[in-house]
C-alpha cells in the first residue's frame, strides 16, 4: 500500500514538474526576483497607505453580501486568497473558493470509490477536484497579467498623446479607460475612479501595483509618481517608458522562439518514460510488475524517478531567463 502510494505520488510529481517546465513563461522574473518584487511592493504600500484605501473599490462587491458572509470574508487566513482573486480580476468572495476546494476534496474521497477502487484514480480525482478552483484562479491571474502587460505599451502611447493634447492626468486616465479594452482599461478605470472619489495619486497607483504585481507595472507606477512629485514633462517620461516596454516584449518574443526546441525536448524527455511504461503494460499486462514487486526494482525505480525530476528542473532552469 505504502509503496504503491509513493509510486503514484512520484508520477504526480513528474507530471507537475513537466507542467511547470512547459507552462511557465520562458522569460520573466526568477524566484528571487519575484520575492524581491513582493518585498518592494510591500514596502511601497506601507509608506503611508492604509489598507482600506487600497481596497476601496476592489471590495465593493462585499456590499451585496449578507453580514455573516462579510464576517467569513474578513477572516485573516483568507487574505492570500482574497489577494489572488483581486489579481485575477474577479469579484468572488474568498470563502466560496475555499468552500469549493473543501467540497471538491470530499467529493473525490467519497464519490470516486463508487466508480473505481483504483488508488491512482481516487488520488487523481481528489487532487484535481480539491485544487481545481485554486489552479483556475492562478491561471486566470497569469492570463490577466500577460494580457495587461501586452496592452500596456499601447495604453502608455495613448496616455502620452492625451497628455500632450493638454488634458490633465485624471482626464487622460478616464479617456484611456474608455478607449482601451480588457484588463488595462479596467485597471486604469479603477485608478480614475479612486482619484475621482478623492483619493490621492500615490494610493491609486499603488493599488494597481498590488493587483498587477510585475516589474513592468512597478516601473510605470514609480515613474509617474516621481514625475508628479518632482515636476517635469510627464508625457515625455511616459513615451520613454513605452519604448522601453516595447523593446522588452520584442526581446521576450525572440527568446521564446529560440527556446522552442528546448521546450519540445522537455516534453519528450519528461513524458517518454511514463508513456513507454503505460504502453508496455497495455501490450503485455504484468510486464512492468517486477519493478514494483522486487526490492531491487523499487530502488532502481526511485533512483530513476529522482534523476527524472532533477533533469526536468534543470531543463526548466536553462530555458527560463530573467528579462
Amino acid at each position: 500500500m505504502t509503496e504503491r502510494l509513493l509510486i503514484i505520488l512520484g508520477l504526480f510529481l513528474i507530471a507537475m514538474v513537466i507542467t511547470q517546465v512547459l507552462t511557465a513563461p520562458i522569460t520573466g522574473a526568477s524566484a528571487q526576483s519575484r520575492r524581491l518584487l513582493r518585498q518592494r511592493i510591500a514596502e511601497l504600500t506601507q509608506q503611508g497607505i492604509q489598507p482600506e484605501q487600497l481596497s476601496l473599490l476592489r471590495h465593493s462587491y462585499l456590499q451585496d453580501l449578507y453580514p455573516f458572509e462579510r464576517w467569513l470574508e474578513g477572516w485573516p487566513i483568507l487574505a492570500p486568497l482574497r489577494r489572488l482573486i483581486n489579481q485575477a480580476g474577479l469579484e468572488i468572495p474568498a470563502y466560496r473558493i475555499l468552500a469549493l476546494c473543501v467540497a471538491g476534496t470530499f467529493a473525490g474521497l467519497l464519490i470516486t470509490p463508487l466508480f473505481s477502487q483504483a488508488e491512482f484514480v481516487i488520488i487523481a480525482a481528489t487532487v484535481a477536484l480539491g485544487l481545481g478552483p485554486w489552479i483556475w484562479l492562478k491561471r486566470k491571474k497569469t492570463q490577466r497579467l500577460l494580457e495587461f502587460e501586452a496592452s500596456l505599451p499601447d495604453a502608455l502611447s495613448m496616455l502620452a498623446r492625451t497628455l500632450r493634447a493638454g488634458l490633465p492626468l485624471t482626464q487622460a486616465l478616464q479617456t484611456l479607460s474608455q478607449e482601451m479594452q480588457g484588463p488595462v482599461a479596467k485597471e486604469f478605470g479603477i485608478v480614475f475612479s479612486e482619484l475621482n472619489y478623492g483619493g490621492d495619486l500615490r494610493s491609486a497607483f499603488l493599488g494597481m501595483l498590488e493587483r498587477m504585481p510585475s516589474l513592468t507595472v512597478m516601473a510605470m507606477t514609480v515613474a509617474i509618481m516621481i514625475q508628479r512629485e518632482t515636476g517635469g514633462n510627464l508625457a515625455q517620461s511616459v513615451d520613454q517608458l513605452e519604448s522601453m516596454l516595447r523593446e522588452r516584449f520584442r526581446f521576450q518574443r525572440h527568446m521564446r522562439t529560440l527556446t522552442a526546441s528546448n521546450r519540445t525536448s522537455a516534453w519528450i524527455v519528461g513524458s517518454m518514460p511514463v508513456l513507454l511504461g503505460v504502453v508496455l503494460e497495455l501490450i503485455s499486462p504484468g510486464h512492468t510488475s517486477t519493478i514494483f514487486t522486487d526490492p531491487t526494482g523499487l530502488k532502481i525505480f526511485y533512483f530513476i524517478l529522482g534523476l527524472q525530476v532533477v533533469g526536468l528542473l534543470w531543463i526548466r532552469k536553462l530555458i527560463r531567463l530573467d528579462v
